[in-house]
């Protein structure tokens, strides 16, 4: 161990010396094994994010298996001969004899053969089930404090991660490496299931629908024209045997990454590293399959009939990650549109020729395309969109000037200057760092090239740009027109009627006992500290908040004035009219955003029901001047005309389809449970109102909002004096504000009787359920119980929700209910469920879920679990110091005096499992509750509902606001 440690660190030091000053933290090695490590130290940061990335996705699934690396990600969670395994001599047998079944039925022709097959599987796993506990990974990780414990499946890649605390280092290798050493894909029938609910749950997302289309035109003859998820006919008839080669062929130490982002050290951890890590066997990874690049030869168009409302998607021919010319080719598709409203596609949005434009890169580790998607302007006289082939035209125009190297030399440094300031953001965060790590490991590329970002992105000429331009953006493209149509939904498969899984209560496998056992580093207990928020008062009333940038030189700046769309209705559509605003006298729209452009800042305005929110990031060396143009923007705005028509017509074109959209109805069905007549669904502006929308009072709703109190959250470099004396004197702020009343907590609907409402919707492709049941006042006292309640009822895969009803009986790919709390002390919390299933699944899946509200079980063996976690989450989730003023507000307004962890952990420590059931008892069971079901009435039995409360049946019309409507 000693002469590995040796060598991995003068691997170190070799590394370091290419490497940019901020990146001095990052370490990089490789065990004997072949796999790489990757450990960026970060000693600010209170906890760690750990991936373990694969690099292997769906482009590796066998064509005849699609869906494999997917569906491998799901099946790594259920442990392995160790994990989870309560008598593996016993198991092992049964899991061969599962094994050889799915090659029998794969095989066999006969549909009635094949389901009795299946029956044969179910009895087989249910006995399984009997030896095992396929929850026990993730009972692990929460008893570590992992937070977030997830995976994600891509094209080239797959990977597991989640964050804990600094001193469960030792644990968290120790079980990440084991997860990989023997898996064992228990529970394979059940998770078939949920996969296939995940795969009815996208056929809902009109999104979902677009993007597969888009990529089965633009990467035609390679996998990635494919979904991840797989083909419907694969997800219906799979072969483990299959899964296990994948995992032997492609899991290999080599083709594998270890990456540790936070509060770490290289040298103490990397003795630890070899020995979990590096008793993976060292195997060779299979070649990879080679596809041709589509090869794209004049305009090639294709339309589908997938959309709520009409598009064009224009597809060139771009690079595959890490090419020389990825990073000039994102600058080209910049100029088209960009996160400042400077480009020439953004032009079109501003002019009001367009409803929307955007441009991209796509580039995957094999290949690469050139994406400009725009969506036509929408007349709100004509009430319809123009055509698909006008809004073509248009936007061949805008890509023309760029491919000719029509622009100027400010463009392509602001552009650059933008893209380094975004990253500088993103590595901020333990996350983004692992995930842009990941990709390295992903695409092969050089560490050390990776992080000179800034300086690559700076190197590039306009020479390049316009090079590339010309290249890449020619007359050789597919023109994708997206019409407005019905979703074709694909093939069904009928429930199941699989026996639930049953695992011991109250069991833990060998490893599990020795895990909990295992040393772990000192726990430190760091509450968060405050003391460097400084705080100032501006006027009469409002205040500034101020925490110094420790990171970088980029500044960040949100300014709050204290009131929104509850007091002023319109307040949201002025806002948004604000990014696209010029300032009367001064500049047209597209003159202020290219000022603000040279200046390195970016500007963005919402509203909320509570706030005007105006933020602004950039480059402290400009700060003044940016503030000088906000300021007058804010002051004196030049609102447009043909904005407010675009605007008005994308939210007219948004209502007319949004009857038919299943998951904005959802939406809708959920809010209205809650809120009833005062849902933003029912309680906003008629169409009528919008449409006679005019410039004078959206300008006078801007004007009066900037009238109120205001709360200045500035992080930055510069001493605080230096910053206040700037923001004082250079923000729109008045004299004698008027004071704010925010925030205030909508009004709950009062249950005085169980009710089920019943939206069918034969379109549904899965079922959705929503439970609204209204609890007691909030009170911080409270707030230990709430959260182990949540985390017994719903935390992660040990949660109740989750492993009663998509565990055991799976019935739903996501499912959940948590304690929802308000702004203000003193106000109503209430419990909120959310769940998705296949239609022919509702009732079932009602049962099992009212179950478990009404009569909920009893499992004290989770307690010790629960207590862990929370003491860990308190101690380990700590806001960045971007966040850390907002957080301080809202942390004083629930009640206290600094970092909560400081008051709860002695709560923490006292907490039974009592304390839980009686929480329960005290304000959930027996209580009256409102249920929504947006559902095909031809699978849903809603007689059978009746025995859950009073079932009203709802449409459309009731949901939504009806009144002087036009559609």
């Amino acid at each position: 161990m000693k002469s590995f440690q040796f060598k991995s660190l003068l691997l170190l030091a070799a590394l370091i010396i290419s490497l940019p000053s901020f990146g001095q933290g990052l370490k990089a090695f490789k065990l004997k094994n072949g796999l790489s490590v990757y450990i960026w130290e970060d000693n600010t940061k209170s906890d760690v994010f750990g991936i373990v990335g694969v690099r292997t996705g769906s482009v590796n699934d066998p064509q005849e298996y699609t869906g494999l690396a997917h569906y491998l990600e799901h099946v790594m969670f259920k442990g392995t001969d160790k994990i989870g395994a309560l008598d593996w001599a016993a198991e092992k047998p049964i899991y061969q004899q599962i094994i050889a079944k799915y090659d029998e039925m794969a095989v066999e022709a006969d549909p009635a053969k094949k389901e009795a097959i299946s029956k044969e599987i179910n009895e087989l796993t249910v006995e399984a089930g009997k030896l095992s506990m396929p929850t026990e990974f993730s009972n692990l990780m929460e008893s570590i404090g992992g937070k977030n414990v997830n995976a994600g499946t891509s094209f080239d890649l797959t990977y597991y991660h989640n964050s804990f605390p600094a001193y469960q280092i030792n644990k968290w290798l120790e079980i990440s490496s084991q997860r990989f050493m023997h898996p064992v894909f228990r529970s394979f029938q059940s998770e078939l299931e949920n996969v296939y609910e995940e795969y009815n749950m996208y056929q809902d997302n009109p999104s979902s629908v677009k993007s597969n289309f888009i990529r089965s035109k633009a990467f035609e003859g390679h996998p990635y024209s494919r979904d991840i998820i797989g083909l419907p006919e694969h997800l219906k008839n799979p072969r483990l045997s299959k899964l296990i080669e994948f995992y032997d062929s492609w899991y290999t130490p080599e083709n594998m990454v270890l990456i540790l982002v936070g509060n770490v050290n290289a040298q103490q951890i990397s003795g630890r590293i070899n020995a979990a890590f590096g008793r993976l066997p060292k195997k060779a990874t299979p070649a990879r399959k080679t596809y041709p690049d589509l090869d794209i030869k004049g305009r090639t168009q294709y339309t589908a009939k997938i959309g709520y409302y009409p598009s064009v998607v224009l597809v060139y021919k771009g690079v595959p990650a890490g090419h020389a010319d990825e990073k000039p080719l994102e600058i080209a598709m910049s100029l088209l549109s960009n996160g400042s409203h400077t480009g020439t596609l953004d032009k079109l949005t501003l002019d009001g020729e367009l409803t929307d434009g955007g441009a991209s890169s796509q580039n995957f580790r094999e290949q690469g395309r050139n994406i400009v998607e725009v969506i036509p302007l929408y007349d709100e006289n004509q009430r319809r969109f123009e055509s698909n082939k006008s809004a073509e035209k248009k936007a061949l125009k805008a890509i023309e000037k760029i491919a000719n190297g029509e622009f100027e030399d400010w463009q392509i440094n602001a552009i650059k200057t933008n893209m380094c300031r975004d990253f500088d953001l993103q590595m901020e965060s333990n996350r983004y760092k692992g995930m842009v790590l990941m990709d390295a490991f992903m695409n092969e590329e050089d560490l050390g090239k990776v992080l000179n970002y800034k300086e690559e992105v700076m190197a590039i000429t306009n020479e390049d740009v316009k090079r590339v331009a010309k290249e890449y953006l020619n007359n050789n493209y597919l023109a994708l027109y997206v019409e407005k149509g019905k979703l074709d939904k694909g093939s069904k498969i009928q429930k199941p009627g699989y026996k639930p899984i049953e695992p011991p209560v109250g069991k833990q496998s060998l490893y599990a006992t020795q895990f909990k056992t295992m040393p772990f580093g000192h726990v430190d207990e760091k509450f968060i500290d405050f003391s460097d928020v400084k705080i100032k008062s501006l006027n009469d009333r409002s205040k500034m908040y101020y925490t110094q940038n420790p990171e970088n030189n980029v500044f960040s700046l949100t300014l709050r004035y204290g009131v929104g769309e509850r007091e002023f209705p319109k307040l949201g559509i002025a806002a948004d009219l604000m990014n696209s605003a010029g300032i009367m006298g001064t500049y047209e729209p597209q003159q202020l955003k290219e000022e603000l452009s040279k200046l390195n800042a970016a500007c963005q305005v919402w509203a909320s029901d509570d706030y005007l929110y105006i933020m602004m990031r950039g480059y402290e060396e400009t700060l003044p001047q940016a503030c000088q143009l906000l300021s007058r923007q804010i002051l004196m705005p030049k609102l447009d005309e043909k904005q407010l028509s675009r605007i008005k017509g994308s939210l007219m074109g948004t209502r007319q389809q949004r009857k038919d959209n299943v998951n904005t109805l959802a939406n809708a069905l959920s809010q209205y449970i809650r809120y009833q007549d005062k849902s933003s669904y029912i309680d906003e502006l008629t169409d009528k109102q919008l449409y006679e929308l005019q410039i004078s009072e959206l300008t006078g709703d801007i004007n009066r909002a900037s009238n109120y109190e205001a709360e200045i959250f500035y992080c930055g470099t510069m001493p605080f004096d230096n910053a206040y004396d700037i923001l004082s004197k250079n923000l729109p702020l008045v004299a004698n504000e008027r004071p704010s009343s925010s925030p205030q907590d909508k009004p709950m609907a009062a249950v005085s009787e169980n009710t089920i409402y019943f939206l069918p919707n034969s379109d549904a492709e899965q079922a959705q359920i929503f439970l609204y049941l209204p609890m007691d006042k909030y009170d911080k006292q409270d707030d230990v119980l709430r959260d182990a309640f949540d985390q017994y009822f719903s935390g992660s895969f040990n949660g109740l929700m989750i492993n009663e009803i998509r565990e055991k009986r799976s019935m739903a790919y996501y499912a959940g209910a948590y304690i929802m709390t308000p702004s203000l002390p003193g106000n109503q919390t209430y419990l909120y469920g959310h769940l998705g299933t296949q239609n022919d699944k509702v009732n079932d899946a009602m049962d099992v879920f009212m179950g478990l509200l009404t009569d909920m079980p009893k499992n004290p063996e989770r307690i010790d679990n629960i207590k862990s976690y929370l003491r860990q989450e308190a101690l380990s989730s700590h806001p960045d110091f971007r966040d850390k003023a907002q957080y301080l507000k809202i942390f004083e307004r629930m009640g206290y005096k600094g970092d909560p962890a400081q008051e709860n952990l002695p709560k923490i420590d006292a907490l039974t499992f009592d304390d839980i059931v009686k929480f329960y008892e005290q304000h959930i069971k027996g209580k009256k509750y409102s249920i929504g079901i947006i559902g095909n009435p031809k699978s849903i039995d809603t007689e059978k509902l009746g025995k859950y409360g009073k079932v009203v049946k709802l449409n459309e019309r009731k949901i939504f606001n009806t009144k002087d409507t036009l559609f």
